[in-house]
């Protein structure tokens, strides 16, 4: 994927936003590396990509306290999303370190990076095998959602609403994908996800359809003069 594709992470945005520098190890032997070299004279190196991301602006009380009250708002939302997802993710939480994406795709402590994950899979079936057993596949990470994009305010209104419809459900698992695709990760059934985005664009072109006709309909009624009453006595 190299440099570029790196940069396109989510991940990157939560670091580049408060003026972090970055490191970028694009090479799957650089993951084996950076496991044994922890520091560097007197900075210590962080996986971005990995869970539990803690800076030092989200130490204050403050921080702790909004971070608190958006857990409990967005409850609702996080189980439906556990629950849809399951198989899929180890689970799911909330960050505010997310400012442009809507969701990220990140690895538990031990898990490992989409590239590790390409590589070894390369490895197995050059070697004649299958990548059926390898650990620390896609459905090891963890999805983090950023409670102040539109697109998880929606969803979660949506599951409220009718967490049960299927467009609630497709809205969901797209957002997983897109987590995924833009965090590295491969698409597994590329057909269910274009099927996926073809139905949420068949529902956003049935709604402005449906709103157009009632601006039609409005001015029509607009344009018509007013009638007057019409009074009937029933003299028999």
């Amino acid at each position: 994927d190299g440099k570029e594709g790196a940069a396109m992470s989510p991940v990157v945005e939560k670091l580049t936003n408060r003026d972090y520098e970055v490191l970028y190890m694009a090479e799957p032997l650089d993951e084996i590396m950076v496991e044994s070299l922890r520091q560097y004279k007197d900075f210590d190196l962080v996986d971005a990509s990995k869970e539990g991301l803690n800076l030092d602006d989200e130490d204050d009380e403050e921080s702790k306290k909004k971070k608190a009250e958006l857990d409990e708002q967005y409850a609702s939302l996080k189980d439906y999303l556990e629950v849809t997802l399951e198989g899929k993710v180890q689970k799911v939480s909330l960050t505010t370190l997310l400012t442009n994406s809507p969701a990220a795709l990140v690895q538990g402590a031990y898990g490992m990076s989409p590239t590790m994950q390409k590589y070894m899979k390369a490895q197995s079936v050059a070697a004649g095998g299958n990548d059926g057993g390898i650990p620390g596949s896609m459905n090891q990470a963890v999805l983090e959602i950023n409670p102040n994009h539109p697109i998880v305010q929606d969803l979660e209104r949506m599951v409220k609403t009718d967490k049960d419809s299927e467009e609630t459900k497709n809205f969901a698992i797209l957002l997983y994908d897109v987590a995924g695709m833009t965090s590295g990760y491969e698409i597994g059934d590329t057909k269910d996800f274009a099927t996926r985005v073809m139905n949420l664009m068949s529902v956003k072109a049935r709604d402005d359809g449906a709103a157009q006709e009632a601006v039609v309909e409005d001015d029509g009624d607009d344009d018509e003069p007013a009638k007057e009453a019409e009074v009937v006595t029933d003299f028999n």
